[in-house]
């Protein structure tokens, strides 16, 4: 089995557990990248997969107040990163271009692919995208839920700055992919209109069986589909089932949420044309996912759900060959 995870919270999770927004978290001293008990782990998804990993720092609106500014906190988890990539170097290797993500794969390592979910730290420094870039930040989610100097999250109702215009061409001439999970309806039309690369949906799922503003409607689907794009689908309760979308970490009262509300969000989009277009976007560590798919080992039952479902040749794609073809496309174009 091959994975081609677009998003996981598991940096942050690490690097500031000690931080009240990741007290709720099982992390104990010493864990690290490699062996914890949080979803995702490099030994226990080594064991369950040939496995590509986008690794967010996710940089919140409201920060800690041990974290004087928005670039400090991504240069102190992109820091723990680093660390982390020397310290393992023995089961992972950074992929700065994915058209070595197979050679990478081959030996036996995780690939783990550096972004950025939230792009408060650029300010008004258009300077900080070339940091990233030398970093190899491969993909930046441009809001959180609120509002930046970029653009305005679903929490919002603003569309994008002027400045933010110049932040997406500075990305796009970096081949940093745009991503517009979090980015509200407003700034989603808007980017569509003057993007000149294909963007990425990281994590989000159907609108059309979830109602939450983080979600995608058919429309932007199909704009991302038409444009070359790649959608990640999120495995967090909230954005699956309408039922879930006010539960947070609870699992709701009438029960679980079913193989089948997953699935069915990927039924969906198949039914838009988009057998070429949908990834995986877990959002581990970073929601409440359901127990039957809440850490790395689970996705060996998942994998064969959708063989099951959809035939080998489909699920390889789902699982992993989409995503590797448009971060390869990303490189190339």
């Amino acid at each position: 089995m091959r994975i081609f995870d677009l998003h996981c919270d598991t940096l942050d999770t690490l690097a500031h557990h000690d931080v009240d927004l990741f007290a709720q978290m099982p992390v104990a001293p010493g864990d690290d990248i490699a062996r914890n008990q949080l979803a995702l782990s490099l030994d226990r998804m080594r064991a369950t997969a040939d496995w590509c990993q986008c690794y967010a720092v996710w940089v919140p609106d409201a920060l800690p107040a041990q974290v004087p500014s928005q670039l400090q906190f991504y240069r102190d988890v992109r820091d723990f990163f680093r660390q982390q990539m020397e310290a393992h170097a023995d089961e992972v290797t950074q992929l700065r271009d994915a058209r070595d993500v197979d050679a990478v794969l081959a030996t036996g390592k995780v690939a783990a692919l550096l972004t950025v979910e939230g792009a408060s730290p650029v300010g008004d420094d258009l300077g900080v995208v070339d940091e990233w870039a030398d970093d190899g930040v491969k993909m930046v989610t441009l809001t959180w839920n609120g509002k930046n100097s970029i653009a305005s999250g679903h929490d919002t109702q603003d569309g994008f700055s002027s400045f933010g215009r110049e932040a997406v061409r500075a990305l796009e001439d970096r081949k940093i992919v745009v991503d517009v999970s979090h980015l509200n309806d407003v700034g989603f039309w808007e980017l569509m209109d003057f993007a000149r690369r294909p963007v990425a949906v990281s994590h989000s799922n159907s609108r059309a069986l979830c109602s939450h503003l983080r979600n995608l409607t058919d429309d932007m689907f199909r704009a991302v589909r038409d444009g070359g794009g790649i959608v990640g689908l999120n495995y967090f309760r909230g954005f699956v089932s309408e039922r879930c979308v006010s539960c947070g970490w609870e699992v709701p009262a009438d029960g679980e949420v079913s193989p089948d509300e997953l699935f069915a969000h990927l039924d969906r989009w198949l039914d838009l044309d988009g057998a070429d277009v949908i990834a995986l976007g877990s959002d581990f560590d970073g929601c409440e996912c359901p127990a039957w798919l809440d850490s790395c080992e689970k996705l060996g039952g998942l994998e064969r759900m959708a063989v099951e479902r959809y035939g080998q040749e489909l699920a390889d794609k789902l699982f992993f060959g989409n995503a590797r073809a448009f971060f390869v496309r990303n490189e190339t174009a």
